[in-house]
């Protein structure tokens, strides 16, 4: 059974967490900076404590905000937990930051039903890296 836990993510888990669930991996470094900053964050982990699904919440806490990183190890998908750790974030949001603060994220390809079901709508946007 997993649950939430205060126990933030290491370097290591979050990486490998992103990994397993078929995301990208940054470098080290870039990925310590944003852990750093985050606002507010999801970690859930089984019985004996491993990291099994997580989620953050970025962004200048005033007027912009994104969830970032939502994920769920392949073995623990299709049990409710993506669901769990998007209803986690937004509950903090909503008790959190100022009214009309705007809440987005880039959600990949298949996912958009999870976050519709949470009341994101979809809409147009751009992204790049740096270089």
């Amino acid at each position: 059974m997993a649950e939430f836990s205060d126990r933030a993510a290491t370097l290591r888990e979050f990486q490998e967490l992103r990994r397993v669930a078929g995301m990208s991996v940054f470098p080290d470094a870039a990925v310590q900076i944003s852990l750093d900053r985050t606002l507010h964050a999801a970690w859930l982990r089984n019985d004996i404590g491993a990291l099994v699904g997580m989620g953050r919440v970025t962004g200048d806490g005033g007027c912009f905000v994104q969830i970032n990183d939502v994920a769920v190890h392949p073995d623990e998908q299709r049990q409710g937990h993506g669901g769990a750790i998007v209803r986690y974030l937004l509950e903090w949001c909503d008790r959190t930051l100022p009214s009309g603060c705007y809440i987005s994220l880039i959600a990949d390809p298949g996912a958009e039903r999870l976050y519709q079901t949470h009341g994101f709508s979809p809409r147009t946007g751009m992204a790049r890296r740096v270089p």
